[in-house]
Protein backbone atom coordinates (compact mmCIF):
# COMPACT_ATOMS: atom_id res chain seq x y z
CA UNK A 1 0.00 0.00 0.00
CA UNK A 2 2.60 2.58 -1.18
CA UNK A 3 -0.12 4.63 -2.89
CA UNK A 4 -3.33 4.62 -1.41
CA UNK A 5 -4.41 5.03 2.68
CA UNK A 6 -5.70 2.01 4.51
CA UNK A 7 -9.10 2.88 4.01
CA UNK A 8 -8.57 2.62 0.32
CA UNK A 9 -6.93 -0.80 1.02
CA UNK A 10 -9.56 -2.37 2.94
CA UNK A 11 -11.90 -1.14 0.44
CA UNK A 12 -9.97 -2.74 -2.23
CA UNK A 13 -9.29 -5.96 -0.58
CA UNK A 14 -13.14 -6.05 0.57
CA UNK A 15 -14.06 -5.88 -3.37
CA UNK A 16 -11.87 -8.45 -4.33
CA UNK A 17 -13.44 -11.20 -2.20
CA UNK A 18 -11.85 -14.10 -2.81
CA UNK A 19 -9.82 -12.92 -5.74
CA UNK A 20 -7.81 -10.99 -2.70
CA UNK A 21 -4.02 -12.80 -2.15
CA UNK A 22 -3.55 -14.51 1.42
CA UNK A 23 -0.49 -12.14 1.40
CA UNK A 24 -1.12 -9.37 4.32
CA UNK A 25 -1.50 -5.73 2.94
CA UNK A 26 0.24 -2.93 4.49
CA UNK A 27 -1.18 0.81 4.35
CA UNK A 28 1.55 3.26 5.08
CA UNK A 29 -0.48 6.14 6.27
CA UNK A 30 -3.98 6.88 7.17
CA UNK A 31 -6.74 8.50 5.82
CA UNK A 32 -10.69 9.71 5.20
CA UNK A 33 -13.13 7.44 4.79
CA UNK A 34 -14.67 5.99 1.88
CA UNK A 35 -17.82 7.78 1.00
CA UNK A 36 -20.52 6.27 -1.13
CA UNK A 37 -22.45 9.36 -2.35
CA UNK A 38 -26.02 8.31 -3.14
CA UNK A 39 -28.49 10.05 -5.75
CA UNK A 40 -31.45 9.69 -7.15
CA UNK A 41 -30.56 10.52 -10.62
CA UNK A 42 -27.43 11.12 -12.88
CA UNK A 43 -28.86 15.09 -13.09
CA UNK A 44 -28.53 14.78 -9.46
CA UNK A 45 -24.83 13.68 -9.11
CA UNK A 46 -23.92 15.87 -11.78
CA UNK A 47 -24.73 18.74 -9.50
CA UNK A 48 -23.45 17.56 -6.35
CA UNK A 49 -19.78 16.57 -8.21
CA UNK A 50 -19.81 19.81 -9.41
CA UNK A 51 -20.61 21.68 -5.89
CA UNK A 52 -18.22 19.38 -3.83
CA UNK A 53 -15.83 19.19 -7.10
CA UNK A 54 -15.56 23.16 -7.11
CA UNK A 55 -15.09 23.27 -3.01
CA UNK A 56 -12.45 20.51 -3.74
CA UNK A 57 -10.15 22.51 -6.61
CA UNK A 58 -10.73 26.22 -4.58
CA UNK A 59 -9.65 24.41 -0.93
CA UNK A 60 -6.81 22.29 -2.91
CA UNK A 61 -5.74 24.21 -6.11
CA UNK A 62 -2.49 21.45 -6.47
CA UNK A 63 -4.66 18.38 -6.66
CA UNK A 64 -5.45 15.71 -9.12
CA UNK A 65 -8.88 14.19 -9.57
CA UNK A 66 -10.11 11.33 -11.75
CA UNK A 67 -13.92 10.45 -12.53
CA UNK A 68 -13.88 6.97 -13.66
CA UNK A 69 -16.85 5.18 -15.16
CA UNK A 70 -16.75 1.52 -16.34
CA UNK A 71 -17.68 2.89 -19.63
CA UNK A 72 -17.00 5.01 -21.66
CA UNK A 73 -20.45 6.64 -22.77
CA UNK A 74 -20.86 6.70 -18.95
CA UNK A 75 -17.67 8.66 -18.71
CA UNK A 76 -19.34 11.22 -21.79
CA UNK A 77 -22.18 11.61 -19.83
CA UNK A 78 -20.61 12.80 -16.95
CA UNK A 79 -17.97 15.20 -18.48
CA UNK A 80 -21.18 16.79 -20.74
CA UNK A 81 -22.97 17.48 -17.23
CA UNK A 82 -19.91 19.16 -15.70
CA UNK A 83 -18.51 21.25 -18.44
CA UNK A 84 -22.13 23.05 -18.46
CA UNK A 85 -21.57 23.45 -14.48
CA UNK A 86 -18.73 25.56 -16.14
CA UNK A 87 -16.23 23.46 -13.59
CA UNK A 88 -12.54 24.66 -14.14
CA UNK A 89 -9.70 22.60 -14.97
CA UNK A 90 -12.01 19.63 -16.73
CA UNK A 91 -10.74 17.10 -19.07
CA UNK A 92 -12.37 14.18 -20.42
CA UNK A 93 -9.79 11.61 -21.25
CA UNK A 94 -9.81 9.16 -24.12
CA UNK A 95 -6.26 7.68 -25.36
CA UNK A 96 -4.43 7.93 -22.24
CA UNK A 97 -4.18 11.36 -22.91
CA UNK A 98 -4.10 12.59 -19.23
CA UNK A 99 -2.75 15.76 -18.37
CA UNK A 100 -1.02 15.00 -15.16
CA UNK A 101 -1.82 18.99 -13.86
CA UNK A 102 -4.34 19.86 -11.32
CA UNK A 103 -7.97 19.92 -11.62
CA UNK A 104 -10.08 17.05 -12.94
CA UNK A 105 -10.05 14.36 -15.91
CA UNK A 106 -13.07 12.24 -16.79
CA UNK A 107 -12.52 8.77 -18.28
CA UNK A 108 -13.06 5.18 -18.29
CA UNK A 109 -11.65 2.44 -16.48
CA UNK A 110 -9.65 1.17 -19.11
CA UNK A 111 -7.67 4.27 -19.29
CA UNK A 112 -6.39 4.53 -15.44
CA UNK A 113 -4.38 0.78 -15.05
CA UNK A 114 -1.27 1.58 -13.26
CA UNK A 115 -1.63 5.26 -13.00
CA UNK A 116 -2.22 7.57 -9.48
CA UNK A 117 -4.77 10.27 -8.63
CA UNK A 118 -4.56 12.41 -6.11
CA UNK A 119 -8.65 11.74 -5.66
CA UNK A 120 -10.73 9.18 -7.25
CA UNK A 121 -14.26 9.49 -8.17
CA UNK A 122 -15.92 5.90 -8.88
CA UNK A 123 -18.83 6.93 -11.11
CA UNK A 124 -22.16 4.41 -11.38
CA UNK A 125 -21.23 1.98 -8.94
CA UNK A 126 -24.43 0.30 -9.05
CA UNK A 127 -25.65 -3.24 -9.27
CA UNK A 128 -26.14 -2.88 -13.61
CA UNK A 129 -22.27 -1.43 -14.03
CA UNK A 130 -20.68 -3.79 -11.30
CA UNK A 131 -22.53 -7.01 -10.71
CA UNK A 132 -21.32 -9.52 -8.98
CA UNK A 133 -18.72 -11.55 -11.35
CA UNK A 134 -14.87 -11.27 -10.87
CA UNK A 135 -14.24 -9.17 -13.39
CA UNK A 136 -16.54 -6.42 -12.00
CA UNK A 137 -14.46 -7.24 -8.91
CA UNK A 138 -11.24 -6.85 -10.80
CA UNK A 139 -12.03 -3.27 -12.23
CA UNK A 140 -13.68 -2.19 -9.29
CA UNK A 141 -10.48 -2.92 -7.31
CA UNK A 142 -8.53 -1.57 -10.31
CA UNK A 143 -10.20 1.92 -9.93
CA UNK A 144 -10.11 2.23 -6.41
CA UNK A 145 -6.74 1.73 -6.22
CA UNK A 146 -5.78 4.25 -8.14
CA UNK A 147 -6.93 7.13 -5.49
CA UNK A 148 -3.85 8.32 -2.91
CA UNK A 149 -6.02 10.27 -0.62
CA UNK A 150 -9.50 9.72 -0.85
CA UNK A 151 -12.09 7.59 -2.93
CA UNK A 152 -15.58 8.59 -3.48
CA UNK A 153 -17.72 6.56 -5.38
CA UNK A 154 -21.20 7.78 -6.45
CA UNK A 155 -24.48 5.64 -7.38
CA UNK A 156 -27.91 6.68 -8.94
CA UNK A 157 -29.70 3.04 -8.16
CA UNK A 158 -29.27 0.35 -5.72
CA UNK A 159 -24.91 0.01 -4.60
CA UNK A 160 -23.14 -2.72 -5.94
CA UNK A 161 -23.36 -5.99 -3.80
CA UNK A 162 -19.50 -5.90 -4.41
CA UNK A 163 -19.40 -2.99 -1.92
CA UNK A 164 -18.19 -3.67 1.52
CA UNK A 165 -21.59 -3.07 4.51
CA UNK A 166 -19.52 -0.55 5.98
CA UNK A 167 -19.32 1.34 3.21
CA UNK A 168 -22.56 1.27 1.82
CA UNK A 169 -24.12 2.61 5.14
CA UNK A 170 -22.22 5.93 4.62
CA UNK A 171 -24.37 8.08 2.61
CA UNK A 172 -24.51 11.75 1.72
Amino acid sequence: GYRATEEIMKFARAVLGSLASDRPWHAIRQGAPVLLIHCTDSGQAVALLADRLLNLIRREPHANVALIARHPAQADLYYEGLSRADLPRLRRVRQYDFGFQPGVEVTDIAQVKGLEFDYVVLLDVDRATYPEDDASRYLLHIGATRAAHQLWLVTTQHASALLPPEVRSVLL
